[in-house]
């Protein structure tokens, strides 16, 4: 496995602050494994984990930054 770092924004409609996780990642996981590991391990409830795969194609949206500097 490799190691990675997500930047999560974490805040609700008067404001907010992105926050760094570092986990590990392995071939063929997407972003929802990810965001559910975080989720399960370091973070009690990162922004939008809830309502991603909603069931309808199009419900759910991320932004991803997938430069590798």
């Amino acid at each position: 496995m490799a190691a990675a770092t997500f930047r999560i924004w974490r805040g609700d409609a008067s404001g907010g602050a992105f926050k760094d996780y570092s986990t590990e990642v392995r071939k063929r996981m997407v972003v929802l494994d990810v965001v559910h590991r975080i989720q399960a391990t370091q973070a009690q409830r990162p922004g939008g984990a809830v309502e991603l795969q909603g069931g309808k194609c199009g419900s759910c949206s991320a932004e991803i930054n997938a430069s590798r500097d």
